[in-house]
């Protein structure tokens, strides 16, 4: 897909963030089109030296974790404990149309970032932050990673075997979560943004900048995506429980055991139930008409299944279940699960970019997927291009390599 196509084509984006949350944000809107710059201080993003494994030379730190979530940007060193890169970020700042940010509110005030200084310098800048334990108070101020996230919102709580220890969903799924609802908020925005700037050029009064500011928190977000465990303890007062792979308010929705392999089912209404009794020959019983009659039953039932699959094999249960139009699937590994993928696009479904390959947005857009147009840049690749973009000269920027401004 040209880049004049995408629909983030145009839109400038100053990336201050750092690890996952933000980046995995940008990433988004450099995938939609979007002109992202991220801005490194002098020994990088911490994440690049996350390996191995490495793309290319472990000396170019492009860990294979920096590189699943910073593609299609360009990267410039700034050092914004100075007062010459805090004056380099108001001039890209000037320059862009959002800024994306995850520093604690005391680090942001020290960088240049801190909310009420930008509002001031670029009234029409959209802020987006994402923040750890909250986005405002005494607890602003706490480090949050996935893992103390995860724990402290209830997901491990819920997560694991019911007689085993809380455990973590195997992927950082709370950052990825803060960093989607991020990059929703600052699209919104930044629409706002656009719809605000027309009715001013259709002559009606709009006072005040047209930017704004998106704040997400990881805890936050984390609690919130608990959806219908937490309305479960909302509503009926039980403390959540973990129930393994099952699921606390249909059955059967768990994992089964096969003679070489285990097998998902997601049952979700008593017709499919139906289609599964049949196709497994285990025979009707009235105990089970209803989602209501499985959970109160829901030991007896999954015995039942259980037996009924223990004896055959994965691809025989499989082929039985999808004929009958009953939502099931293997338990992939990983490259399993890649498999998956390239087979089902005839091959290709990992696209090159540069050194890497990488999983592709999964975002289609009128019948296209969008292409990795830049691979995930070197520290300060880009430095020099982006400031002369920016209207520094030759000699500017030597100056401030030299001082150590910029790298």
């Amino acid at each position: 897909m040209a880049d004049r196509a995408l629909p983030l084509a145009g839109v400038r984006v100053l990336d201050c963030s750092r690890v996952l949350a933000g980046p995995f944000a940008t990433m988004l809107l450099a995938d939609l089109g979007a002109d992202v710059v991220k801005l490194e201080p002098p020994d990088g993003d911490e994440s690049r030296g996350w390996g191995p494994p490495f793309w290319g030379d472990p000396a170019d730190r492009v860990s294979a974790y920096f590189a699943s979530v910073n593609r299609n940007k360009r990267s410039i060193v700034v050092d914004l404990r100075t007062d010459g890169g805090r004056d380099l970020l108001d001039l890209l700042a000037s320059r862009s149309d959002l800024l994306v940010h995850n520093a604690r509110p005391s680090s942001a005030d020290r960088l240049g970032l801190g909310a009420d200084r930008l509002a001031e310098r670029h009234p029409d800048l959209v802020v987006a932050a994402v923040g750890g334990f909250a986005v405002a108070g005494a607890s602003a101020e706490r480090p949050a990673y996935d893992l103390l996230a995860q724990a402290v919102t209830g997901l491990m709580a819920v997560t694991g075997e019911p007689s085993g220890p809380p455990m973590k969903v195997g992927v950082a799924l709370l950052d990825l979560l803060a960093g989607l609802e991020l990059a929703v908020g600052a699209l919104a925005a930044l629409l706002a943004v656009e719809r605000r700037g027309r009715r001013l050029g259709q002559g009606s009064q709009v006072d005040g900048g047209h930017g704004s500011r998106i704040e997400v928190a990881l805890v936050e977000a984390g609690v919130s995506s608990l959806i219908n465990v937490l309305a479960n303890l909302v509503a009926g007062g039980e403390e959540p429980r973990r129930y393994g792979n099952a699921h606390p308010n249909i059955v059967p929705y768990e994992v089964f055991a096969t003679a070489d392999g285990h097998v998902a089912l997601a049952v979700g209404n008593d017709a499919q139930f139906a289609r599964l009794v049949s196709a497994l020959s285990v025979g009707a019983d009235e105990r089970f008409a209803t989602n209501a009659g499985r959970l109160a039953h829901r030991d007896v039932l999954v015995a039942i299944i259980g037996a009924a699959v223990a004896e055959r094999s994965r691809d025989d249960v499989l082929t039985a279940l999808l004929d009958a139009d009953v939502p099931a699937g293997p338990v992939n590994s990983v490259s399993e699960a890649l498999a998956m993928m390239e087979a089902q696009q005839g091959g290709g479904w990992l696209q090159e970019a540069g050194t890497a390959r990488l999983a592709p947005n999964p975002i289609w857009i009128d019948g296209e997927r969008p292409s990795i147009r830049e691979p995930p840049p070197h520290l300060g690749e880009h430095t020099q291009a982006v400031l002369f973009e920016a209207g520094l000269e030759g000699a500017q920027i030597a100056a401030l390599r030299a001082s150590g401004v910029v790298a």
